[in-house]
């Protein structure tokens, strides 16, 4: 990594830390939805391989704190926010964590009876495998983490939603995107800023 890479996430790891991320990683997602407006009219959301929690920090943020603290504020028309994760982790307020394993389809159904039959407007996925420095390994593991990601999201995203995820850029990457091509109509990819970044809508 050069300096000025290195400088660039220390200053975001400092950031983070001042307004009370768990992680630099929030920016990311703060980055996208400004780029392409994802928060507009979203009223159920899940995060997958969600811990440490940054970005649910940021969909509590920018959804359901607002709508809390909105004068027209009435219970019924919260968000809903659901995180799912093998890992426990720390709460967020007006998140709902289940703990558990995105591959399984009872997790899914765990996330329609939050959502009270419903599916999700957005899905976002900032998962990632412990890096262990062999490119093609990591890559291999990432995309396998995608494809049960994609799997999850057919069962609890609806129609007309969007789905933000993270990938590892390598010789897989081509059949991810043409797997994603089967679900979705508009596939942005996004390279530069933060980290990697595909942004698909349905």
């Amino acid at each position: 990594m050069g300096k000025a890479s290195k400088d660039k996430r220390d200053i975001y790891y400092r950031k983070a830390k001042e307004e009370g991320w768990r992680a630099r990683s929030a920016f990311k997602l703060l980055q996208i939805d400004q780029e392409f407006d994802i928060f507009q009219g979203v009223k159920r959301v899940v995060d997958l391989c969600a811990a440490p929690g940054s970005w649910s920090q940021v969909l509590s943020r920018n959804l359901y704190v607002p709508a809390k603290q909105s004068p027209d504020f009435k219970e019924g028309d919260l968000p809903l926010i659901v995180a799912i994760d093998l890992q426990p982790m720390a709460p967020i307020e007006g998140v709902i964590q289940v703990q558990g394993d995105i591959t399984n389809a009872r997790t899914a159904e765990v996330v329609i009876r939050h959502f009270d039959g419903c599916k999700a407007d957005l899905v976002v996925c900032d998962g990632a495998p412990d890096v262990t420095g062999l490119h093609d390994m990591d890559e291999f593991v990432q995309s396998q983490l995608i494809l049960a990601a994609l799997t999850i999201v057919t069962h609890v995203l609806k129609v007309g939603g969007k789905f933000v995820a993270k990938i590892f850029r390598g010789k897989d990457t081509s059949l991810l995107y043409c797997q994603r091509h089967l679900q979705f109509v508009r596939i942005i990819h996004l390279l530069k800023g933060l980290r990697r970044k595909i942004f698909t809508t349905c």
